[in-house]
């Protein structure tokens, strides 16, 4: 986390950053947005002579590295900063077990930490496969086309084509040069999105375990409690509705930008892919199915556990009301109002405040997309 700038060791618990990991930090941080800006102005510059495979590379490349410096430099905000040092603390389900003691959250944390551990694998596993890909594949694909190449009618492929002093085009030692230099690129921006996106996973992951803890707090209010016992519980229950609410709301303001720049990349970044796919090489094919899996599946999956959320607290209120509030006391019954206010309170996930997160948007990014898809084929046809 610390050597790829998207976060900080002592907010995690952990000692101070080596000196090796705060150098390596400082080059990610100033590199990202550079590596962005170089791409454009390739683009810019040697637009028309690219051909078809090395513009699929660019368009597809350029939305994954808006959506790395969007992820790198939301590190850097104080909601995200705020809620990584209350982590471990505070919002980690571990701190209500160690506290209570309970099974039934004992349950729940198993349940939670596997989910978390196998989310984060999977997504482990599809984002380096795909750097690799992309590290191997272009360079095979070269040594397949050198006489090409040579003859200067194929160029040299690589995973970014950004600007540089020198012409590695067609020139296999500057080629070399610039591959070498991308493999770092790439490796440390797929790691910054990996790590962010897990951080992320495990946030959502535990928000979705407090909500049950919640409703189970609700059920255990029963007939048989004291007065005065059934006072204590609902003052709980107040200050835990408080805490997740408070944290639900930090969440969503850390990582409200990642959330819109995967739902925006994957809004421009699949077509491209779609595309690639039906009509690009087939030695190419292993990069854009790797890019579909990596940038269209992760959001998807967080789509759905964004959704989770949502789904849990649809029956909060419910749940709340179904208390027998009528045979407590009238101090009792004013905080059980004030729990059904709280409760009323939708947590649906709203990327910058404005952009709803959820299954019904993801489907929607994925109509629009095939209509992109179909746009781009329809005008890449006419002009053949």
């Amino acid at each position: 986390m610390s050597y790829f700038s998207v976060g900080k060791r002592t907010a995690w618990g952990y000692k101070k950053n080596t000196r090796m990991q705060v150098i390596n930090s400082r080059i990610v941080t100033t590199f990202a947005p550079l590596c962005g800006i170089s791409q454009i102005v390739y683009l810019y510059i040697n637009y028309s002579e690219l051909t078809f495979d090395i513009l699929g590379i660019i368009f597809s490349i350029l939305p994954v590295t808006f959506l790395a410096n969007v992820n790198i430099y939301s590190a850097k905000m104080k909601s995200y900063e705020r809620i990584s040092e209350n982590f471990l603390q505070k919002v980690h389900l571990y701190n209500i077990y160690a506290e209570t003691k309970s099974e039934f959250i004992k349950k729940k944390l198993i349940n939670l930490e596997r989910i978390s551990r196998w989310s984060s694998f999977i997504l482990i596993f599809i984002f380096f496969s795909n750097s690799f890909a992309w590290i191997i594949v272009t360079a095979v694909n070269n040594y397949n086309n050198k006489e090409l190449v040579l003859n200067h009618t194929v160029r040299l492929q690589t995973s970014l084509f950004m600007w540089m002093p020198f012409d590695y085009g067609y020139n296999y030692q500057n080629w070399f040069i610039i591959h070498l230099i991308n493999c770092y690129t790439v490796l440390s921006g797929v790691s910054s999105m990996m790590i962010f996106q897990c951080i992320n996973y495990m946030f959502v992951f535990n928000i979705i375990g407090h909500i049950q803890i919640l409703k189970h707090l609700l059920m255990t209010i029963s007939d048989d409690l004291s007065d005065e016992e059934v006072h204590t519980k609902l003052g709980k229950i107040v200050e835990y509705s408080n805490f997740i609410i408070g944290v639900f709301k930090d969440v969503q303001h850390a990582f409200g930008y990642n959330v819109a720049a995967n739902y925006l990349q994957n809004l421009f970044g699949n077509s491209v892919f779609m595309y690639q796919l039906m009509y690009g090489g087939k030695e190419s094919m292993m990069l854009y199915v790797g890019m579909i899996l990596a940038y269209t599946g992760g959001p998807i999956i967080l789509s759905f556990v964004l959704e989770e959320i949502k789904r849990q607290t649809d029956n909060l209120p419910h749940i709340a009301y179904s208390m027998p509030w009528e045979k407590m006391s009238v101090s009792n019954q004013k905080i059980v109002i004030l729990i059904l206010q709280r409760t009323q309170i939708l947590m649906e996930f709203k990327a910058l405040g404005c952009m709803k997160a959820g299954v019904g948007p993801m489907i929607s990014i994925l109509k629009t997309t095939f209509s992109y898809y179909l746009m781009l084929e329809s005008s890449i046809a006419k002009n053949d």
